[in-house]
């Protein structure tokens, strides 16, 4: 196999966004034609940086190779023109990207400066004409760039402020399925054809280049340092990531419709397998491969995958532009006509049904598993609150309630939490939706709490939560001690110190509410931040290990105060009917046929008598008549 050439091992580099030394680089230069030449491709590098830092940048991570060191920095600007820049969010070996302040729109933008030093080796215009490329596309599922300009001496242009994930982040969480992938492919297929119709080729659609934000989960297209106009695209060096680079292209050819489309195609085949179908250490292994028809099929990959799925797949990245999809709208169309064909069930007179695909059988077994789980800790409660009335009360054994009372009391425990927890949900969706109806000013409010929250280490914010609500349910048992006292007293037949408060009592069972109220509310918050904050805890941590096991006792905790609240469940929403027993007014916690188990008026001895139903001894009172239907 024939040497590599420097130079095409040096572009390759560039367009992989490595980091590159490049006084080292030129010294290295035999003569001035080849210094002059690496001195062009300097600034090339330099525009590239600019646009590819976009994302890392803006999420305070680089998946683009450790940063080059530069010369150091000019004092940061605290002003640009008309943006206010509020705090620094990134800097690359070129680049500073700053969130700032549009005092004419008063919106968040990113902006993107050049440093002075790379400035002073480009022209302006050199420079602008990438922003302008930008500022063709509007679309939702582009980033807007809304101007580009020159200020004291620094040029730069600002955009949308993005937050969200890149799509290889989300994929280094796992594979994602076929659905999913076909989803992100929806959406980008609508960037892309936005972006052809401005006579644009983005030519580097890849993982790292795609966001998936965090305002509903919207899929948007970034960082069009590659890219170029239709008409001015011509054979010659390859541009974008070899990985994702077509066949054509990476032999010499000029990027086309096409191109970006099997550049699509490989992304979803990345999304749900984590490899690509065609993979090398250099441009000269990827032709080779490709020249050689050396390809793992998506089938291969991933066996579980519709075949509707990997049909369309296979389609896009065919090694014959002609054979691909003609657009992007084609694409689309092929995407929205599998999900379409998937939700429509086939006609069971004409086919046999077919099997269910594995999304849907892992979702069956996740449903049923959800349901089994629901049934048995409704049960569990119904257990525990009974058996815990049963003890306190002394039950004899004749009287023990059955697995019907079990559930039945599980669920009358279970249904306050349900209905809180729903309207706390709604809670939450209003504000969110406020957030959203006040723009700017709202995200001053709660974008700077969520600022600060993530400017805490993970780990410690991790360890914050579980241990700031221990302490929160420890000064709630306190405070409501006299729970425990009352129920420790009665069922050991002894009188309490401080004196207990009468059971079965209005008093006890508001000192129960209370209680129950607040459990209700602390599981609700901290069941809250281990859906909303513990996936990203777990990965922008150092030690994710540390912060899964402090997940692990929040959810224990959680279950400790459901339990907690609903173990003298009896004890504050029963009603007990009320007899005269003795001339002494008595309640029935138990029942046998006709034998009535009593708890007599304030009593602390621990026998309950059994009386019989008509006995001289008791008179039974409109309660004991309309409850028990006598």
């Amino acid at each position: 196999m024939a040497e590599p050439n420097p130079l095409n091992e040096l572009s390759e580099s560039i367009a992989d966004g490595d980091a590159i030394d490049w006084d080292e680089v030129c010294a290295l230069a035999g003569d001035d034609d080849i210094r002059q030449l690496l001195e062009h491709l300097r600034v090339v590098a330099g525009v590239a940086e600019v646009h590819r830092t976009q994302i890392a940048e803006t999420l305070g991570t680089t998946a683009l190779g450790p940063p080059v060191v530069a010369a150091p920095a000019a004092a940061a600007p605290k002003r640009w023109g008309h943006l206010l820049l509020v705090r620094k969010i990134g800097e690359g070996a070129f680049g500073e990207v700053y969130e700032a302040l549009d005092t004419w729109l008063d919106h968040p933008r990113a902006l993107k400066l050049l440093k002075p030093e790379v400035a002073s080796r480009a022209s302006a215009p050199q420079i602008l004409h990438e922003a302008r490329k930008l500022v063709r596309v509007r679309h939702p599922n582009v980033v807007m760039v809304h101007g580009a300009d020159s200020h004291d001496g620094r040029i730069g242009f600002w955009m949308d402020l993005i937050e969200g994930q890149t799509l290889e982040q989300r994929v280094r969480e796992g594979r994602l399925s076929a659905g999913e992938a076909s989803y992100v492919g929806q959406e980008l297929c609508r960037a892309l054809a936005a972006v052809h119709h401005a006579n644009l080729i983005h030519r580097d659609v890849k993982a790292q280049n795609v966001m998936r934000a965090t305002d509903g989960g919207r899929i948007i297209l970034m960082d069009f340092g590659a890219g170029e106009f239709r008409n001015a695209s011509s054979p010659g060096r390859p541009h974008g990531t070899p990985l994702y680079l077509a066949p054509e292209v990476i032999g010499g050819g000029a990027a086309t419709v096409q191109s970006d489309i099997y550049a699509l195609g490989v992304l979803l085949y990345y999304l749900v397998t984590g490899r690509y179908p065609v993979e090398g250490t250099s441009l000269t292994d990827l032709a080779l491969a490709h020249a050689q028809r050396v390809r793992r099929h998506l089938r291969d990959a991933r066996p579980d995958l519709p075949d509707s799925f990997v049909t369309i797949v296979e389609r896009a990245i065919d090694r014959e532009p002609a054979r691909r999809f003609q657009s992007a709208g084609d694409f689309h169309a092929a995407l929205e006509e599998r999900d379409a064909t998937r939700s429509t069930p086939a006609p069971t007179l004409l086919l046999p049904t077919p099997p269910p695909q594995p999304d849907q059988q892992v979702t069956a077994v996740q449903a049923l598993a959800a349901g089994i789980f629901g049934l048995l800790a409704i049960v569990a409660c119904g257990v525990v609150a009974t058996r815990s009335f049963e003890v306190v009360m002394n039950v004899p054994r004749d009287f023990k309630a059955s697995v019907q009372d079990y559930l039945s009391v599980g669920v009358e425990g279970m249904l306050p939490f349900a209905l809180q927890w729903l309207i706390g949900i709604a809670i939450v969706a209003f504000f969110s939706g406020f957030r959203a109806l006040l723009g700017r000013r709202g995200d001053g409010f709660f974008g700077g709490i969520e600022r600060r929250l993530e400017s805490m280490p993970a780990t410690t914010l991790a360890t914050l939560i579980p241990m700031v609500a221990a302490v929160c349910w420890a000064v709630a048992v306190w405070w409501h001690w006299g729970i425990v006292t009352t129920a420790g007293a009665v069922h050991l037949g002894v009188p309490a110190t401080p004196p207990r408060i009468p059971l079965l009592d209005g008093e006890f069972k508001r000192l129960l509410y209370s209680y129950g109220e607040f459990a209700v509310f602390l599981s609700f918050l901290v069941g809250f931040a281990i859906w909303r904050w513990w996936p990203s805890l777990e990965r922008r941590s150092t030690d994710p290990g540390t912060v899964r096991r402090m997940k692990y006792m929040s959810i224990a905790l959680v279950a400790v105060v459901i339990i907690s609240a609903v173990a003298p469940r009896r004890f504050a929403m029963e009603k007990f009917p009320v007899v005269m027993y003795k001339n002494r007014q008595s309640y029935v916690i138990a029942s046998k046929g006709a034998d009535l188990l009593l708890y007599v008026g304030d009593s602390i001895d621990t026998v309950r008598p059994i009386v019989r139903r008509g006995s001289p001894d008791v008179v039974e009172t409109d309660t004991l008549l309309n409850l028990t239907g006598q």
